[in-house]
């Protein structure tokens, strides 16, 4: 296996040069699963030093190929035989400090101040949006009216149908995203109790 340092971008998150935003979305939620320090599947195998510097890595591959500009100069240096490793971010971009380097990511959309991320309706609107789905598109896709996608969107509980209905409709709506439906499901009730938007019937498990 070729240290993280020698692999590309597309290797270091497991996908294809043509993948689409939505596969790429996809790729890194389960990078960024797989390599969280207390993973089981990364036990005794790295060091917590190692452990950093792969996050690292997943999240500047992340970053560059879901801006588009950023690929296309990336894939560039690919076509040129350079491996990518002496590509350059566009000066508009280096210029931006680390935490504004990245237009999408946990670090960006974690909605409570600790260390879990917590999806809520807000969360989930600006990932379809980076992706570049629109809601009729999802809506066609999961076959959830736009009206309460919009409402998900919104937060906007007191519009939204019971919460075994909801369950259902997150999970549909998590899928089409490229999104794990456990985390989306229990991350958006978890929002909604804590903010005072509704009690929770059940627990949310999916």
């Amino acid at each position: 296996m070729k240290r993280i340092e020698a692999q590309t971008y597309y290797e270091i998150l497991e996908v294809g040069s043509n993948a689409t935003p939505k596969e790429i979305q996809r790729a890194y939620e389960t990078a960024k699963e797989t390599y969280h320090h207390d993973s089981l599947a990364i036990y005794s195998l790295f060091s917590e030093e190692e452990v950093s510097e792969i996050q690292a890595a997943i999240e500047e591959a992340y970053r560059v190929l879901m801006d588009e500009a950023s690929r296309k100069g990336y894939d560039l240096t690919l076509t040129r035989g350079s491996g990518g490793s002496q590509w350059q971010r566009p000066a508009e971009v280096q210029r931006l400090p680390l935490e504004k380097k990245i237009p999408l990511s946990f670090t960006d959309l974690a909605m409570n101040a600790g260390e879990e991320e917590v999806y809520r309706g807000k969360t989930l609107r600006e990932i379809r949006e980076r992706i570049g789905i629109d809601l009729k598109t999802i809506s066609t896709e999961t076959k959830i009216n736009t009206k309460i996608l919009e409402w998900i969107e919104e937060e906007a509980i007191e519009k939204l149908p019971a919460a075994v209905y909801l369950k259902g409709f997150l999970k549909s709506y998590a899928q089409s995203l490229g999104l794990d439906p456990r985390r989306v499901v229990e991350g958006y009730f978890q929002f909604l109790s804590e903010n005072g938007k509704g009690s929770l019937p059940f627990r949310p498990d999916v």
